[in-house]
């Protein structure tokens, strides 16, 4: 299988959770290159793709099978649409990187009803630059704080690039992953 992600949260969601299920993508960017929901497409998972820059947008309606939106995940207009498409209230995978935005895009997700069983969530702790890196913590610690009040918690604190800065958490929700999967 060809796996997209830059650093690999695909693999992450597909090896956790399997072969189908059901993903979205807020803040998809481009349609495959460093995509995180594009691998599970190809082998059957069915999904959303959430974006508000048109251009990539567009790409995404050519280039993909899953539905795409042009919205700011951000806005209240989120959680109707995720509502709407996610009528049986649970997404097995939920890929959410929206850089300083991503918070507010949480919440929304969360208002939205729907249930979860993984997450992967772009916190951009230290990027190397003292004022994001604050905001990056600040993120960090809203979402750890949201996510653990809701039965979340991280199986993976602080992944990190390629180049070694920490940017991001995965997250699971308790007693939603068989254990045999996690271990």
């Amino acid at each position: 299988m060809k796996f997209f992600s830059k650093e690999r949260q695909d693999e992450f969601a597909y090896y956790l959770i399997g072969k189908s299920g059901l993903f979205l993508d807020v803040g998809s960017q481009h349609p495959y290159d460093g995509n995180n929901t594009q691998a599970l497409e190809l082998v059957g998972w069915k999904g959303i793709l959430i974006e508000k820059r048109q251009r990539y947008v567009n790409l995404c309606k050519l280039l993909r099978k899953s539905p795409t939106f042009c919205i700011d995940a951000s806005g209240h207009e989120c959680a109707k649409l995720i509502r709407d498409n996610f009528p049986n209230k649970v997404i097995d995978y939920i890929s959410l990187d929206i850089d300083q935005w991503s918070v507010s895009a949480l919440k929304q997700v969360l208002n939205s009803e729907v249930d979860f069983k993984c997450m992967t969530f772009e916190h951009s702790v230290d990027f190397g630059e003292d004022a994001l890196d604050e905001y990056g913590k600040d993120m960090k610690t809203t979402s750890k704080n949201i996510l653990e009040n809701k039965g979340f918690f991280p199986l993976f604190e602080n992944v990190k690039l390629n180049d070694g800065k920490v940017w991001e958490d995965w997250w699971i929700k308790e007693n939603s992953i068989p254990i045999e999967n996690i271990m």
